[in-house]
C-alpha cells in the first residue's frame, strides 16, 4: 500500500468517526451515490431493463416467457417491442392473475395461472395482497413489513410446460419470483442442458439471503450450461468473471445471461 492510500484511508477513517452529524450526512450521502453507481434501482424505464428489450427486438425473437407477470407491466412492455412474439406468461396468485388478465389482452399472449418451480405439485406462498409484487415462495415478513397471508398455489416444472406445449425454444426468459428464480431454472434443467435458452434474465437481492443461493451459484449453474452473464445497466449488460465482492445484495437487481451460441446477441446487448 502507498502512502498516499495509506493517508486516505487514515482520513477516512478520521472523518468517519469523529464529527457527528456530518459523519452521519456522509455516509448517507455515499450510500445514495453507491445504490445508484450501482443501478439499484427497479424503475425499468431508467434501469435498462426497457432499454434491453428494445435492443433484443432488432434480433428474432419469437417465443418468450415470462415467469412471474404479476399485473402485466412487463409483458405489454414485450409486446409492444417484439410485434411477432407469442409470450407465455405465468402468474401464480390468483387475484394477481386476475389483474393480469384484465391488463392485458392480445391473441398472442398465454396466460397460465400458475408457477413454475422444480417440480410439480401444489406450494405454499407468502402473498402480500397491498404489494403483490413481493409475494414470494421463500420469504415475506423477514424483509419487507406489512400484512401476510399464506396461499396454497400450483407449480409445474418448464421443461414439462415445453414439452405439453411443443416449444422447442425459448428466446428470452424472464424470471421475476422473489428468490425461486433457482428454481425455475431448476425446471428448465433439460432445455438448459440441450442449449435451447437463448437469453435470460433474473432478479437478484436480499432476499437471496433466505433462499441460500448465491450469485456464486447462479454463475456456476449458468456458465456450466455455456452462458456468459452480467448485470442489467442503465447502457447495456455488463458481462463479466464472477466477483464475490459482488454479493452485496444491494444491485444491480437484475442480471442477464446470454448463451455463447448467440454472439450476435451478446455483442447487441452488451455495455458500451
Amino acid at each position: 500500500m502507498s502512502l498516499l492510500d495509506r493517508a486516505v484511508r487514515s482520513v477516512n477513517r478520521l472523518i468517519s468517526q469523529n464529527f457527528g452529524p456530518l459523519s452521519t450526512a456522509l455516509y448517507h450521502t455515499a450510500t445514495a451515490y453507491t445504490k445508484s453507481y450501482n443501478n439499484l434501482n427497479y424503475d425499468m424505464k431508467s434501469n435498462g431493463e426497457y432499454r434491453l428489450l428494445d435492443k433484443l427486438a432488432r434480433l428474432e425473437t419469437k417465443v418468450i416467457f415470462d415467469v412471474g407477470a404479476n399485473k402485466g407491466e412487463y409483458a405489454k412492455a414485450c409486446l409492444s417491442r417484439f410485434k411477432d412474439a407469442e409470450l407465455h406468461a405465468f402468474e401464480l396468485v390468483p387475484e394477481t392473475y386476475a389483474r393480469f388478465v384484465a391488463n392485458v389482452r392480445s391473441d398472442r399472449v398465454v396466460a397460465n395461472p400458475f408457477g413454475l418451480s422444480d417440480q410439480p405439485g401444489t406450494v405454499e406462498i407468502n402473498v402480500n395482497p397491498r404489494k403483490d409484487g413481493l409475494s414470494s415462495l421463500i420469504e415475506g415478513t423477514a424483509i419487507n413489513k406489512g400484512s401476510w397471508t399464506r396461499q396454497s398455489v400450483t407449480v409445474l416444472r418448464g421443461d414439462d410446460y415445453c414439452a405439453e406445449r411443443s416449444i422447442a425454444r425459448i428466446d428470452f426468459l424472464k424470471v421475476d419470483v422473489e428468490g425461486a428464480e433457482h428454481l425455475v431454472l431448476e425446471g428448465f434443467s433439460r432445455m438448459l442442458a440441450e442449449g435451447r435458452i437463448s437469453v435470460i434474465q433474473f432478479e437478484y437481492g436480499m432476499i437471496n439471503i433466505y433462499s441460500k443461493f448465491l450469485l456464486l451459484d447462479f454463475w456456476r449453474v449458468l456458465t456450466d450450461h455455456g452462458f456468459v452473464l452480467g448485470p442489467v445497466m442503465p447502457r447495456g449488460v455488463a458481462f463479466k468473471s464472477y466477483n464475490a465482492r459482488d454479493e452485496n445484495f444491494q444491485g444491480p437487481p437484475n442480471f442477464v445471461a446470454v448463451h455463447r451460441s448467440k454472439p450476435e446477441i451478446i455483442e447487441a446487448v452488451r455495455l458500451r
